[in-house]
């Protein structure tokens, strides 16, 4: 596992919340946001973090509900909710424009940040984080009662610990395969309150699991990605069981756009296939 005392902790605040983050690098150097996915943590960076610190500095955010960061109150996330804690990052560390990389969840609402301040934006790389166009979604009524359901039904579960640290490793490698045993236990050490008892919980708001309908139509998330003005890395894994962005022609609506896919990794493409994606990302962070 790496060193947990290796990157510096910090914190902001964003709709009343108190937010976390991670930093790594030398101050000075260009400012790179990233941004994880749905469930996960900034600690999940820390393997592509320690890999490119020389030239960079980094920041890995903990997005509301996850990680270190606050839950919301009420338990409503929607992607603009996230965006929002993006937003206030940045304004909040002064940065005139930064570079990302995001995954997933983070992807996306990455780039409808960068569509809707492309001069805040120089370079951004998403993992897979093209899905709001990938496939038809619930739009309107029928969105809202399906979340509203969620809500109904994630409200209604007590709350549950996993008896151990090694029970909770031993199922989140269950889920994620390729992961090597050292990874898998970063994660997921990073991933939970560890308890007097014994016990582990995962450390995710388990509402964000019914994440609330968003205000963009696919038009206008079409539109937004044409605003973006910096050069896009659109990331895939090739035995990932979300859709390639390349394949599916969604790189049309970037202004300038790059499609990858790495074979032999999943939907964690910066896990499963490390340091292929950390030469794609000093690629494009260049």
């Amino acid at each position: 596992m790496l060193d947990a005392t290796s990157p510096k902790t910090g914190s902001y605040r964003s709709q009343r919340l108190d937010l976390h983050y991670v930093e790594w690098g030398r101050r000075g150097a260009p400012p790179v946001l990233l941004v994880h996915g749905f469930r996960d943590h900034c600690r999940s960076w820390d393997f592509v973090a320690r890999a490119l610190a020389r030239d960079h500095h980094l920041f890995a955010l903990d997005l509301r509900g996850h990680g270190e960061s606050d839950w919301a109150n009420g338990g409503t996330y929607a992607l603009d909710d996230f965006l929002y804690d993006i937003h206030r990052f940045i304004r909040a560390s002064g940065f005139d424009s930064v570079a990302i990389i995001a995954h997933s969840m983070g992807g996306a609402v990455c780039l409808n940040y960068a569509g809707l301040f492309p001069e805040r934006v120089r370079r951004l790389v998403a993992i897979e984080g093209t899905w709001e166009l990938e496939r038809p979604r619930p739009e309107g009524a029928g969105g809202a009662a399906d979340w509203l359901d969620q809500l109904d039904a994630l409200s209604a579960r007590p709350a549950r610990r996993l008896p151990s640290l090694e029970a909770a490793c031993a199922r989140f490698a269950a889920r994620h395969p390729r992961l090597s045993a050292e990874m898998a236990r970063h994660l997921t050490w990073h991933g939970v309150h560890h308890h007097d008892d014994g016990t582990v919980s995962w450390k995710h708001d388990p509402l964000v699991q019914a994440r609330a309908p968003g205000r963009y139509d696919r038009a206008a998330i079409a539109g937004l990605w044409g605003r973006i003005r910096c050069p896009v890395l659109l990331v895939h894994g090739a035995e990932s069981d979300k859709g390639d962005a390349g394949a599916l022609g969604l790189d049309r609506h970037f202004q300038d756009c790059r499609t990858a896919t790495l074979a032999g990794a999943g939907h964690w493409v910066h896990h499963d296939r490390l340091s292929d994606f950390v030469a794609l990302a000093r690629t494009a962070l260049r």
